[in-house]
């Protein structure tokens, strides 16, 4: 694949190094020469310097031949520009990212035929939708839908008092359909077989049907759906989150910093009760009995004001936390000092884009632990070395599972027996030492 990204920011710099690491021919174009210059030294990928919304320009780097023009920049006008006019230049396929307040109609976040650009993402809405999720999730951690939204892949960590541990995963008893697909224990990532047990404090991803995994999530956590929530921070994202929530039927409370923010929050937002205070004041928290809420969201633009609110509110007792944080290399970190969800609005842009930047039979991507693993989603071909031949039969490389099969028949995890027809949607859970194995299968057959 052909593709060009325009804007060397986070967002760009992970689109960049996803496609290169994936042997396709990239263009970087930025009017920073700097930021070039980085991209250059660390992947081999060419690049082009300039205003990227200009139509000679993308006409020199290629557009007509152009794949896949991508546009991310942090100005919402360039890259609405290069969408249509790599998509006037002859590109198959763009991808433009707006950020701004008038593109915030659609629920999900994202937009299909915009203005003639095939897909546009808007952060701050998918933010706040996987915010919404984790709300509604009994306990997890993260919840990232698969194959059109029909599954979900969930994560959690696993309390001491689960009733999972200790167990053969083979002798669970667990909701169909659904699967263990992979566990994290000691910073390690492994696809789990039926003769493995989970430990607390094991990190487990889950895949099975979405609107259907409180039971399952209940049997590894015990954990409920969140009724009271406090967001702290009234900005975009903050705004979109308690609005998204407040019209699911949730009680939220806003805490803004800025007075006249607050004053007109409290005018436009409906449902929700706004304060005004500042989120890392103790005694603050305290009286407004933060300790009650199911979920403590600090969505502000400064990490270091989300990782104090998000402390704090542990402290006084919130039972889950949420933290934005604008550098995804510091996720970790929160998560180590005791921050349950940890979020990065540009590594959730990137990540949805690259899950719609692929022309091949493989149509979308998951990243999970920072490259240990992958999610994949095929669309299978009538041609596909996997269609019409039992799945036992295929011999899948160890470190990874087919971990479900969406056809004319349902959602299913399938067993061994199982064959995958044509234009199946299957998802498979892959270690990143294997993928080239499991993308083979889905390969045309060689006669």
């Amino acid at each position: 694949m052909y593709a060009i990204v325009v804007g060397m920011g986070m967002v760009g710099r992970h689109v960049v190094a996803a496609l290169a690491s994936e042997q396709h021919e990239v263009v970087a174009v930025d009017r920073d020469a700097d930021a070039l210059a980085v991209i250059e030294e660390r992947h081999d990928v060419a690049t082009v310097q300039g205003y990227g919304a200009n139509l000679r320009l993308l006409g020199e780097a290629g557009a007509a031949e152009a794949d896949l023009v991508v546009a991310v920049t942090d100005d919402d006008e360039v890259n609405l520009v290069a969408g249509i006019a790599g998509k006037h230049l002859g590109a198959r396929r763009t991808i433009a990212r707006l950020q701004g307040s008038e593109f915030e109609d659609r629920e999900e976040g994202v937009y299909h035929g915009l203005l003639g650009i095939d897909v546009v993402v808007n952060p701050r809405i998918l933010v706040a939708s996987e915010i919404a999720k984790v709300a509604r999730s009994h306990g997890a951690l993260d919840v990232l839908g698969l194959a059109g939204n029909r599954l979900e892949l969930v994560q959690l960590e696993l309390p001491a008092h689960s009733k999972v541990l200790h167990k053969p995963l083979a002798q669970l008893t667990l909701p169909k359909p659904s699967l263990v697909a992979a566990v994290v224990r000691d910073g390690e990532l492994f696809v789990p077989g039926g003769s493995d047990v989970l430990l607390a404090g094991d990190r487990c991803y889950l895949i099975g049907h979405a609107g259907r995994m409180e039971k399952l999530e209940g049997l590894f956590c015990g954990g409920r759906e969140a009724a009271k929530v406090f967001v702290v921070g009234g900005g975009e994202i903050g705004l979109a989150t308690a609005r998204m929530m407040a019209t699911g039927g949730l009680e939220v409370v806003l805490l803004e910093k800025d007075r006249a923010t607050a004053e007109r929050l409290a005018v436009g937002l409906p449902g929700v009760t706004v304060l005004h205070g500042d989120g890392t004041d103790l005694t603050l928290l305290e009286e407004e009995q933060v300790g009650d809420f199911d979920l403590f969201c600090a969505l502000t633009h400064d990490d270091e004001a989300n990782l104090m609110s998000g402390l704090l509110a542990k402290r006084v007792g919130a039972e889950r936390t949420l933290c934005l944080v604008q550098r995804s290399d510091y996720m970790d970190i929160y998560r180590q000092l005791g921050i349950d969800v940890v979020m990065s609005p540009r590594r959730v842009a990137s990540d949805h884009i690259l899950r719609y930047a692929r022309l091949t039979e493989l149509q979308s991507l998951t990243v999970l632990e920072g490259g240990q693993a992958e999610v994949l989603e095929f669309t299978t071909m009538p041609d596909s070395r996997v269609v019409g031949v039992p799945l036992k039969r295929l011999e899948f490389p160890r470190g990874a599972i087919v971990a479900a099969i969406v056809d004319a028949q349902g959602v299913r995890v399938p067993s061994g027996d199982d064959v995958v027809s044509a234009g199946s949607t299957v998802v498979v859970l892959t270690t990143s030492g294997v993928r080239a194995s499991v993308e083979r299968l889905f390969r045309k057959r060689s006669f």
